[in-house]
């Protein structure tokens, strides 16, 4: 997964200028957030990274890296299988 691809995503997917959301961005906090984008995320990460996430890891993720983390993690484990 391209971390800086996934950045401008988010950006797209929040309608936001590219750069708004950085790695210690808390996702919660990105202008957009909302129940559209939380669907929308949760899309995205299937769609781009090829992993389906439940909706209380990415409620648990606090910033953008812990979502990627998470991300990464699923794809290793998707990968050793």
């Amino acid at each position: 997964m391209d971390q800086a691809d996934f950045l401008l995503q988010i950006d797209d997917l929040f309608e936001n200028a590219d750069g708004t959301a950085q790695f210690d961005s808390v996702i919660k906090d990105l202008p957009g957030w909302g129940s559209l984008t939380f669907v929308g995320l949760i899309a995205l990460i299937d769609d781009e990274c090829g992993v389906a996430i439940s909706p209380g890891e990415i409620l648990a993720s606090v910033t953008v890296a812990d979502l990627i983390a998470v991300i990464e993690s699923h794809l290793e484990s998707s990968q050793a299988a």
